[in-house]
């Protein structure tokens, strides 16, 4: 995903377009599945997203992922 908005970025900067870090955030942050609403709410909310850079963005998305992904496999394992 980083890569491909990386070079979405690159292509928009070299037509002499500029994007903000708030935009790119802003725009990554609306297009979350539902499942995620609560993360977005927590990112708008405690994050300053004019100074995150993307790749922190991402970090957290991952390490969120991972714990949903573990909580899933515990859930199924205790069924």
């Amino acid at each position: 995903m980083v890569f491909h908005l990386q070079v979405i970025l690159n292509s928009l900067r070299s037509l002499g377009l500029t994007v903000s870090q708030y935009e790119i955030n802003n725009n990554t942050l609306r297009i979350l599945p539902a499942k995620w609403r609560a993360q977005e709410t927590t990112l708008r909310t405690s994050k300053d997203l004019e100074a995150m850079p993307l790749e922190e963005l991402v970090g957290i998305f991952t390490v969120y992922e991972q714990v949903i992904h573990y909580d899933e496999n515990n859930a199924s394992n205790h069924v």
